[in-house]
């Protein structure tokens, strides 16, 4: 800490002015990084794949122009959006330019009614000079879209997400990026889980009886998000990356990686004692109303009724490790999937009510353990039921925004 002096004049009972000199570095006053970054707090959607599997006509991001428009009618200020590097990089390879996605009307993300084709690359083009255009900030990431088994070579890998940067950069479409998260929870959605499955020794991410990850599967993990941040971060100087946590994050912190230029980590409900009350593990999770929903969302309510406080103080509890790890290295703290579990669904037997009350809460509590940024919840896209409700974004964004 930088150290300096002051002079405080201080009034004396007596009437006389008594200097006092002060060390600052003694009061250990905290430096808040976020107070020099660009933007000073992000508000951010989570649009995933969803961006480009939606527009097409009559789809839910049709219109880039609009979808972009009514984000900044909500307070969003920045969006989280899958680049396909994987997608981008196999098209290349076979010499095409365009990808056909199938129709997919049941997904929870990236729903699309009809089978459409895609030119990825000016999709993505047009989608990043909307952004910049507007002021809107962008966090690229890959959730794994295309042949992830062409991408098992590190290097290979590599070469994909190269060429996404150097394709933007050659655009000027590269300074309203705010980071980079090269490979989106590890390893769900990762070319790499399969070798981080062989390694548990039975073909789990975690061996069996062994409740975490084994020796093995530990330096595999550090020797990777080491080697592909450091060969990032040494050709792109100017950019930030990162690996976005979601299950691991007590296994990843022990590793000691230093190299995170933002610790964006998703922040579920305590995925204990509620997925277990619920059966939230083993419901099948569809766009489907035909399917019966009334005894999970029943199992929600008692749930509720019986552990919120508990789950409240485990959110907590969750928040501070997360603000602890991010000081330790020295990173601002970013989450872009959070609070609620993380499916929830427009269906006649799901309520929401108590969705906006707890993630509203959750929020804020964010502020109080120095996010840099924050989402509402996951599900922020046009396609869902509550993206009228202009007034609730407004609000908890700019509760957030105002901190």
């Amino acid at each position: 800490m930088t150290r300096f002096r002051f002079k405080v004049m201080v009034v004396a009972a007596a009437g006389i002015l008594v200097h006092l000199t002060v060390n600052c570095s003694a009061l250990q006053i905290p430096y808040d990084m976020r107070e020099d970054l660009e933007p000073r707090r992000m508000t951010i959607a989570m649009w995933d794949y969803s961006w480009l599997y939606g527009h097409y006509p009559g789809g839910p991001f049709e219109d880039l122009d609009k979808a972009t428009n009514e984000l900044i009618e909500r307070r969003f200020n920045t969006v989280r959006i899958d680049a396909f590097p994987l997608l981008i990089a196999e098209l290349d390879m076979k010499g095409e330019s365009t990808y056909v996605h199938p129709a997919d009307p049941t997904s929870n993300w990236g729903p699309s009614e009809v089978e459409q084709e895609h030119n990825v690359v000016e999709e993505l083009l047009e989608f990043m000079r909307i952004t910049k255009r507007k002021g809107i900030y962008v966090i690229l990431s890959s959730w794994g879209q295309g042949d992830r088994a062409s991408f098992t070579e590190r290097e290979v890998f590599w070469k994909a997400w190269e060429r996404v940067i150097d394709l933007l950069g050659g655009q000027g479409l590269l300074d309203h990026v705010v980071y980079i998260d090269l490979d989106q929870e590890f390893p769900y959605f990762s070319p790499f889980r399969q070798e981080l499955s062989r390694l548990g020794r039975g073909g789990d991410l975690v061996p069996r009886g062994e409740g975490r990850w084994n020796v093995a599967q530990m330096a595999f993990v550090r020797d990777y998000h080491e080697s592909t941040l450091k060969h990032f971060q040494k050709r792109y100087p100017g950019l930030r990356f990162t690996f976005s946590q979601s299950g691991f994050w007590e296994e990843v912190r022990s590793l000691g990686i230093r190299h995170f230029d933002v610790l964006e980590v998703h922040i579920w409900m305590d995925q204990t004692r509620f997925n277990v009350r619920t059966d939230f593990d083993e419901m099948t999770k569809k766009r489907d109303t035909s399917i019966d929903y009334s005894k999970y969302m029943e199992q929600v309510r008692a749930t509720l009724k019986a552990m919120r406080p508990m789950l409240l103080r485990n959110m907590h509890s969750r928040l501070a490790f997360a603000k602890e790890w991010a000081e330790e290295i020295g990173a601002p703290l970013v989450t872009t999937e959070a609070y609620g579990p993380y499916w929830h669904m427009d269906h006649p037997d799901l309520e929401w009510d108590w969705l906006y009350d707890w993630c509203e809460e959750c929020m804020a509590l964010t502020s109080q353990y120095q996010f840099w940024g924050s989402t509402p919840w996951n599900f922020c896209h046009p396609f869902w039921d509550n993206w009228p409700n202009v007034d609730w974004y407004r609000k908890v964004n700019g509760a957030f925004l105002e901190n």
